[in-house]
């Protein structure tokens, strides 16, 4: 074989390989979702830390915030009361899928050393058209399980215990008065008025407060409206809220805000920086190739 034919080869190997290289490398860049909400409704405002960085400071209960881009993979999440970074309330791993997107929610109670972080896997993909995406997160503390019934429709969640999510369930766009019932009963213990479903809209409805403040409350959330600002539907609670209680009770606070987040640096930026060199290197060594060849035929 000529020594011309062995470096178009070589060439072409070169470059095949930085074909091939590439996927690898842009899995170093490889990003998750990540949003967080304060729904323990006895917990003080909170400062969130992903991996001893703050993200959120001064975080009031019922925040939920605008998403925030990681690396994928596992990522401390640590909830310190405002101001106090010696004790943390939560600390705790996240495990996170490239391309995923999550809902990190401090839920449960101080009072009762019930206060957690549980991790729902959002579904950011949007619906048919003319449809709406809703899902409901239970988060009433100490409240049992509920039954949500859009007015004159059928159940969209039965059952649902503290603190699971449903599934998200498909609807027609519109605007919907929604029920909340202790499970298997007719008596309505949180009416839900005027939830407005738009086209292509992607909601999570969160169940908050406790039966025993007599604070429960929806949440309702765009999930993929792109911004940090939660929407909260007007709820009103029936008489017969405390049917809906669960054998543990305790008093809560309730308030409303939003908080702004900031993007967390890549923590993996040397690898991003290696695979650049590798892929220069490489298309250095094609390029080379074929200047030599060019070079044998004049």
């Amino acid at each position: 074989m000529s020594i011309a034919r062995r470096l178009v080869l070589l060439g072409l190997a070169l470059l095949t390989a930085l074909v091939l290289a590439a996927p690898a490398f842009a899995q170093g860049d490889a990003q998750a979702q990540v949003r967080v909400a304060h729904l323990a409704p006895d917990a003080p405002n909170v400062d969130v830390y992903v991996n001893g960085d703050p993200i959120l400071t001064d975080v009031p209960y019922t925040t939920v915030s605008g998403y925030l881009s990681l690396p994928a993979g596992t990522q401390q999440v640590t909830v310190y009361a405002t101001g106090d970074t010696t004790s943390p309330v939560i600390d705790t791993p996240v495990e996170l899928a490239a391309g995923g997107a999550y809902t990190v929610a401090a839920v449960g109670l101080v009072a009762d050393d019930s206060l957690t972080a549980q991790v729902y896997q959002d579904d950011l993909r949007s619906p048919d058209s003319g449809n709406a995406k809703v899902r409901v997160v239970h988060a009433s503390p100490d409240a049992g399980p509920v039954d949500i019934i859009p007015r004159g429709g059928q159940a969209l969640v039965s059952g649902l215990t503290f603190p699971e999510a449903s599934p998200y369930a498909e609807v027609p766009a519109g605007t919907y008065t929604l029920d909340v019932n202790a499970a298997g009963m007719n008596k309505t213990a949180l009416t839900v008025p005027d939830a407005k479903l738009a086209s292509g809209g992607v909601y999570s409805a969160f169940a908050v407060g406790t039966v025993f403040a007599d604070s429960l409350n929806v949440l309702l959330v765009q999930d993929n409206a792109g911004t940090s600002a939660s929407a909260s539907a007007t709820a009103s609670a029936s008489a017969s809220a405390s049917s809906m209680a669960s054998p543990s009770a305790s008093a809560s606070a309730s308030a409303t805000a939003s908080a702004s987040m900031e993007e967390l640096p890549d923590s993996g930026g040397i690898g991003t920086w290696v695979a650049m060199a590798a892929a220069l290197a490489l298309m250095g060594c094609g390029i080379g190739a074929i200047a030599l060849v060019r070079r044998s035929f004049t």
